[in-house]
């Protein structure tokens, strides 16, 4: 199988690039278009895996061709993410009532956009290395406290393999340790969720994607450096 596809879809070129370069680390093929009735007939003919769909936009807005793809029994199960601007209460109501899985703001935010992003296409990612490992992790979240394993690693987060319920945007404190031996302690983000018989990397075990939030700088430069160290070559 190829890489799955992103349609990115606005009128305005600069933020079609600026999405475009979001994307550029992720292993996915990126495509574009500038109109409603463009998105329609590439969405048609290429079937994407994810759509990022501005809302004001000429001849026709992002939540009439929305409703339009929902409405479709061939495309309705495509993510439709909705790009709105900040403080339009009104427009993201539209939107909501249009069908989407989801909506953002401009002005855009990196991390927002590919958070949102990686919920409904685990191939968009923040980070370019990661190396599998198989370590124990003990986390805790509030006075609970938890065990898994450290499935993969990246300098900046984990994918932890455990069965218990998280949810997105959740904090809670992780501990792993690295060959050395090295503790590896740190606040952590849960950033995307991936558990029971919906989740959507079937690859990977039971658990959840973590960013790390305050790394010592020293751990964090081991952390950087046992991933480089590891990268298949």
């Amino acid at each position: 199988m190829g890489e799955p596809t992103v349609l990115l879809v606005d009128d305005e070129q600069f933020f079609l690039n600026l999405l475009c370069e979001f994307l550029r680390e992720s292993p996915v093929s990126v495509m574009t278009a500038e109109s409603g009735p463009a998105a329609l007939e590439r969405v048609r003919t290429h079937r994407p895996a994810l759509i990022v769909l501005d809302y004001r936009m000429p001849e026709m807005s992002g939540a009439a061709c929305c409703a339009r793809l929902k409405a479709d029994p061939r495309l309705h199960r495509i993510p439709v993410i909705m790009v709105v601007g900040e403080g339009k209460d009104d427009d993201r109501l539209a939107c909501r009532t249009a069908g989407c899985d989801a909506i953002i703001t401009k002005p855009l935010d990196r991390r927002e956009f590919l958070d949102v992003g990686r919920r409904f296409l685990p191939d968009v990612e923040r980070r370019q290395l990661r190396v599998s490992y198989g370590g124990l992790a003990v986390f805790r979240k509030g006075d609970e406290s938890f065990h898994g394993t450290v499935e993969d690693l990246s300098p900046n987060g984990a994918y932890v393999a455990a069965r218990c319920n998280m949810e997105v945007d959740e904090t809670l404190h992780l501990g792993f340790v690295l060959p050395g031996p090295v503790l590896v302690e740190t606040e952590s983000r849960v950033a995307w969720i991936n558990q029971g018989h919906q989740r959507i990397k079937k690859g990977l075990p039971d658990g959840f994607g973590v960013e790390f939030l305050d790394l010592a700088k020293e751990t964090s430069e081991l952390v950087k450096r046992f991933v480089a160290e590891n990268v298949p070559r």
